[in-house]
């Protein structure tokens, strides 16, 4: 417990950074997500959706001159790259603009339980407006493109590599600066970054197989292996690690091993080691 003195003097802890978001990886693999909008803004909106790997997409844009092209390929392209890209997804495209005020089986979707977030790409922003209030009013959350305060969360420019997934977010205000600085961080990650968190998560995977326990000094012990272990390869290091190299480095667990890249490839230069 701290002293009373404690509380009102300076410390090394971290100020708050006032930015009124909570940056999240939200899980919506068991969510049905509403996109409204058929334009180059809701293709790209789609794109970031097909990544999340909803269980189901509903969308909503009438089907003519205005739908972007990559908007209809992704939805209905006949390519292998294409299919795969949806592959596991429900999508139902309704070939109709979407307007709960007007219309009421779209408001009735809205009232229902299945819609679990909506998000809207369309150029009219009175509609954009009244959809927003209606979600709102029943607690979905919702976007509304390019107008910040109809947003309960933001899409930042976003780096993905695999596994591994990093955005930048502006809170709305510049993002044109947010794909700038994405664009540096994708010059200063590893290429083969995302392969190497994979390799970690099949390392880790492994070792629960090994050590079992779900107590409190099991887990303890597993994490600070892993932490050993993973400080002891670098970033291309882990991106190479294969079975063979997993499972040599999963041999050392029962002698507290924290086996690096050299020590599980010594023959690979000559023997050498510890390098």
């Amino acid at each position: 417990m701290s002293s009373p003195s404690s509380a009102s003097t300076p410390s090394s802890y971290p100020a708050p950074q006032p930015t009124n978001s909570l940056l999240l990886a939200y899980q919506v693999q068991t969510r049905t997500i509403l996109l409204a909008g058929g334009g180059p803004v809701a293709a790209s909106r789609l794109y970031h959706l097909l990544c999340a790997r909803p269980k189901r997409l509903v969308l909503f844009a009438p089907d003519n001159e205005d739908i972007d092209d990559e908007f209809r390929w992704r939805v209905e392209g006949e390519s292998e790259e294409a299919k795969k890209g949806r592959e596991g997804i429900e999508i139902e495209w309704r070939k109709q603009e979407f307007d709960p005020t007007q219309n009421k089986e779209d408001l009735a979707l809205l009232d229902g339980d299945e819609i679990d977030m909506v998000l809207t790409a369309i150029p009219n922003p009175t509609l954009s407006t009244e959809i927003c209030r209606l979600c709102r009013t029943r607690r979905t959350p919702v976007n509304v493109a390019d107008v910040p305060p109809e947003c309960d969360f933001y899409f930042g420019s976003v780096l993905r590599r695999g596994s591994l997934g990093v955005m930048v977010s502006t809170q709305g205000k510049g993002p044109r600066v947010a794909a700038r600085i994405r664009r540096k961080l994708e010059r200063a990650i590893p290429e083969n970054a995302g392969e190497a968190i994979e390799n970690v998560g099949q390392l880790r995977k492994g070792l629960r197989e090994v050590e079992k326990g779900t107590g409190k000094e099991a887990i303890e012990r597993r994490m600070g292996w892993m932490i050993r272990v993973s400080d002891r390869w670098s970033l291309a290091q882990l991106g190479e690690m294969d079975e063979r190299m997993r499972n040599e480095v999963l041999a050392g667990w029962e002698k507290d091993e924290a086996r690096g890249y050299w020590d599980v490839n010594r023959g690979k230069y000559g023997g050498l080691g510890w390098l």
